[in-house]
């Protein structure tokens, strides 16, 4: 008994060894991220099980991450507004969304070598490939073109622009990271060049500013220099398809920055209705919010004017989570989408610093920096997205 606890407690990556089965699950997440909700979410439940266990059988304790606080906090906030809520049921059953955020610890008790922290990053850049080719493949049958279509393949075209975003950051924080061979180097620019492809043809213009804004804090960590070209080069380039893209876009991929469309149309206009509604719905419970709920069915009695369609959510947010947890949970909230940027600007300006090549590696410093970028990119999108 002794002798089999030793080999499930190996340290090391053998077969039998829990952190073998830990990963393994951790991976399959990484890539079914982009293909499958069900098998993902199986995935990270299985490999919180094994976090769980390592740290039962094994004294092997989960990743300190530094967002343990304000993931604490939030969470007992929106436990304790439960019984306040519109519908205590509905809040109750959406309270299982704090379950993603095990994801957390779960991948980052898995990331603890270079090795893995590769794996990790090759099996999501898998992931973002696979649906990037049928996106690509499925655009070209339909229309014959690639920006005819809004690619949707993921969830939706948001959904799709904001993970392709994600996964299009990971690969420029690899390939600006300093200390990664050549040849790793052309693959992941390769593999970069697909996914920024897929990325595109979303047209998604939440994701797009969230990539702007994401690079933009890249090289501003990178190569503080070169920000200020960065910033007159998107100013030009926005510039110049503002004022005359409509003779060289598709029809498509015009329509959606046409800045009349932009400024005036439909999409514009639901959006401050919301804004607005979900301003009158904090008004009225300002402290308990109206609940973790769909606000399909309420938004009817706070909107000031009419609209076509109620949605879910309030496409923005900070308006949403005081919306539903009242102030007390927007600055919660708000405390937890900010707390990441903290710690990974920390982080990377401690390896800049590192004159120890042990304590700041390669793959690492990609990690760092490619997720800052899509930290910037999401919290930028999450002003008219939820």
């Amino acid at each position: 008994s002794l002798s089999h606890q030793a080999s499930i407690c190996a340290p090391d990556d053998g077969p039998r060894s829990l952190t073998t089965w830990h990963l393994a699950f951790v991976l399959i997440m990484m890539t079914a991220g982009y293909l499958s909700i069900a098998v993902s979410q199986i995935a990270l439940g299985i490999g919180l099980l094994g976090s769980i266990l390592g740290w039962a059988l094994c004294r092997r304790a989960p990743a300190h991450t530094g967002l343990e606080r304000p993931v604490l906090v939030l969470a007992s906030w929106a436990l304790v507004m439960i019984p306040f809520s519109q519908d205590p049921g509905w809040s109750a059953a959406y309270y299982k969304r704090f379950f993603l955020f095990t994801a957390i610890w779960v991948v980052a008790t898995a990331a603890g070598t270079e090795r893995r922290r590769l794996l990790l990053a090759w099996f999501l850049f898998a992931g973002a490939a696979v649906v990037s080719i049928v996106g690509i493949v499925h655009a070209l049958r339909t229309t014959g073109g690639l920006f005819d279509i809004r690619m949707g393949q993921i969830s939706n075209p948001m959904t799709s622009g904001a993970m392709l975003m994600m996964a299009v950051m990971l690969a420029l924080g690899f390939l600006f990271a300093p200390g990664l061979g050549r040849r790793m180097k052309l693959a992941v620019g390769a593999v970069g060049l697909l996914l920024l492809l897929a990325f595109a043809m979303t047209m998604t213009r939440s994701a797009i500013l969230g990539f702007v804004a994401g690079l933009g804090l890249m090289l501003l960590m990178r190569k503080p220099r070169l920000f200020g070209i960065f910033f007159v080069t998107v100013l030009l380039a926005g510039t110049l398809v503002v004022t005359t893209g409509e003779h060289w876009l598709s029809e498509r991929a015009w329509s959606r920055v046409n800045p009349e469309f932009i400024l005036e149309g439909k999409n514009t206009r639901e959006r401050v209705e919301m804004w607005q509604g979900g301003l009158a719905m904090v008004k009225s419970h300002p402290v308990t919010g109206v609940g973790d709920i769909g606000l399909e069915e309420i938004s009817k009695d706070y909107y000031v004017s009419s609209v076509d369609t109620y949605y879910g959510h309030m496409h923005n947010n900070f308006v949403h989570l005081a919306v539903i947890w009242g102030v007390p949970g927007l600055l919660l909230g708000t405390w937890f989408l900010v707390a990441p940027a903290w710690l990974l600007v920390r982080r990377w300006i401690r390896m800049k610093n590192e004159s120890d090549p042990r304590r700041a590696p390669p793959v690492l410093k990609g990690w760092v920096l490619g997720v800052a970028g899509a930290w910037a990119g999401f919290f930028v999108a999450g002003f008219t997205e939820w």
